[in-house]
């Protein structure tokens, strides 16, 4: 069974990001993939100061906080953000972690759940372009939490009942999603062959 690892992005202790969570969770339970909720709030990890990059030093741990986080990165075959939309970009704390990994990342696929303004879509953009540069592969479909949702759960709405409207994206990211676990698992396979 693939195993997804899903990161929450948001640190803030009134995050809207526990919503998205709740409701993802019931999805993944009714689909093949084991799931690992990577929660960056709890993290241990220090600002990004490390004397290599990580492209270069593979799997050079410089704290225990940071190994015991990139064996849980290397262990999934495939990665799911719930990322909120903050003055236009997403979070620090998320960036940090993505700066101090690279191979744990690398030839996996990510997709993307974004909420805030515009279904945190700006947000979904900006993280492409990092992890097109980790060498992962994203999905093009991404889940955008908007409006309806929020009011639905302000007004005291089950979360997946608010959340249903959004189902046939999440579908669409977790098929495409599939698809590029299975293709990239089968390429890293052959080449730990060749090597």
């Amino acid at each position: 069974m693939s195993r997804i690892a899903v990161l929450v992005a948001s640190t803030r202790s009134t995050r809207f990001a526990d919503n998205p969570l709740a409701w993802l969770q019931t999805k993944l339970n009714e689909s093949a993939f084991e799931f690992d909720v990577i929660d960056v709030r709890d993290l241990d990890l220090p600002y990004y100061d490390l004397p290599t990059p990580p492209a270069w030093a593979h799997r050079e741990y410089a704290t225990e906080a940071e190994r015991r986080l990139g064996e849980r990165l290397d262990a999934a075959d495939g990665f799911l953000v719930i990322t909120h939309e903050f003055n236009h970009g997403y979070s620090a704390p998320l960036k940090n972690v993505l700066d101090h990994y690279f191979i744990e990342l690398a030839h996996k696929p990510i997709g993307f759940i974004g909420y805030g303004n515009a279904g945190g879509s700006r947000a979904i953009e900006q993280l492409k372009q990092v992890v097109i540069e980790l060498d992962m592969v994203p999905i093009r479909h991404s889940v955008n939490v908007m409006g309806p949702q929020y009011f639905a759960i302000r007004d005291g709405v089950p979360v997946d009942e608010a959340f249903e409207p959004l189902g046939a994206s999440l579908d669409k990211v977790l098929k495409s999603l599939t698809w590029w676990v299975d293709a990239t698992a089968a390429a890293r396979a052959g080449e730990a062959k060749l090597a």
